[in-house]
């Protein structure tokens, strides 16, 4: 007799409380309420494992999801995890869903998040580029509820870190959720 292999679920052990902020970040998000959730520990406790399942959850919920993660060989490399986040939402869409995404201020963070930008910014003045990310990120938001995710944000380059703290400050009227996953003492 043929039959299907079983499935092994890997569950989330002693992390209700972890499992809840997440949940009600995700809510929170679907309804416009922006917020921020900070997963923060030790070496292999299981961070990746809660971001993962907060992406999960979130797509299950209807939200866009963005995710990039910091490398410590990669902290030079400006904007490196804002391109994570948004190139592959923007390479794929379509023309006119890239041109509405990047439209009126939005379109300052293009040329961070373009292939033929030759340096970091291409001479934008950084609080343009914030402020072009900002936009870009409400009218993602505007269309699908989005969260944004990012693991070892330790080793995240300084660019972005400044953008997703702008954001940050700014995120409790628009339908964003960002968690992030840090190491302490890092």
């Amino acid at each position: 007799m043929q039959g299907r292999a079983p499935t092994v679920t890997v569950g989330l052990l002693e992390r209700e409380g972890e499992l809840e902020r997440l949940e009600q970040a995700i809510a929170a998000g679907v309804e416009e309420a922006g917020s921020v959730v900070a997963v923060e520990g030790e070496a292999g406790i299981g961070k990746t494992s809660l971001l993962a399942h907060a992406s999960r959850m979130a797509s299950d919920a209807g939200m866009r999801v963005l995710r990039a993660r910091g490398g410590e060989l990669e902290r030079e490399f400006a904007y490196g995890v804002v391109r994570q986040l948004f190139e592959g939402t923007l390479a794929s869409a379509q023309p006119a869903d890239r041109e509405r995404w990047l439209a009126g201020a939005a379109g300052l963070a293009a040329p961070v998040l373009s292939a033929s930008a030759r340096a970091p910014g291409s001479g934008a003045e950084p609080s343009s580029i914030l402020h072009g990310l900002y936009w870009l990120s409400a009218n993602l938001s505007a269309e699908q509820p989005l969260l944004i995710c990012i693991d070892d944000a330790q080793w995240a380059d300084e660019a972005s870190i400044a953008f997703l703290s702008y954001l940050a400050r700014r995120v409790d009227d628009l339908p964003v959720a960002i968690v992030y996953a840090s190491r302490l003492g890092e």
